[in-house]
């Protein structure tokens, strides 16, 4: 079963191969509902110039709130008020996409070497803070999807082994051990 672990300062996880596909589906769903089907960067953020015209180019856009409700909860307003909320949207949200997407990208290409070994593997040396983003990003996501309450680990245990709900629930109450391990080891437990 996985695990994260820490030697040192040095962060890693092990997995299964069925835990590294499982994480490459949702990361790449996630990133297809960001807007980066082709999953391959645009340009590299390291480049100044180019970062600087992509939020050019996007500051000159419409960008108006997602009707997604995913999207609406990874990028929600800053504001009651629509106009400041619009404008904070506006100069905001393109570079947040950009973030999200390369922490989700950084983590499909860590998995990606699991899975081409097609084995159980350890992702060696990870940016723990970045993956606890990336792992937060996809339990908020499935959080909506699945409109978890407080009742909702009892529907879980309700359900019949047989009902597709019940894989998905587990998901997302695995990735919430995934999630609360690492915080375990940044904090320093």
């Amino acid at each position: 079963m996985s695990a994260f672990a820490r030697e040192g300062g040095i962060y890693s996880l092990s997995l299964t191969i069925d835990e590294a596909h499982i994480l490459i589906n949702l990361v790449e769903q996630l990133l297809e509902l960001l807007g980066e089907g082709d999953f391959h960067p645009h340009y590299d953020e390291s480049d100044t110039f180019a970062h600087l015209m992509a939020q050019l180019r996007a500051a000159s856009e419409e960008i108006t709130v997602p009707e997604d409700p995913v999207l609406l909860r990874l990028l929600p307003n800053a504001y009651a008020d629509p106009e400041a909320a619009a404008d904070f949207r506006r100069f905001t949200e393109p570079t947040l996409r950009m973030k999200k997407k390369r922490i989700l990208m950084e983590v499909r290409s860590a998995l990606e070497v699991i899975v081409e070994g097609g084995e159980a593997g350890v992702v060696p040396d990870l940016n723990a803070e970045n993956w606890l983003l990336a792992i937060n990003d996809l339990r908020l996501a499935l959080s909506v999807r699945l409109e978890i309450n407080p009742e909702s680990y009892e529907l879980f245990e309700a359900l019949s082994e047989d009902d597709p709900q019940k894989a998905i629930y587990a998901v997302y109450f695995w990735l919430g051990w995934l999630q609360g391990s690492l915080l375990t080891l940044l904090s320093g437990g």
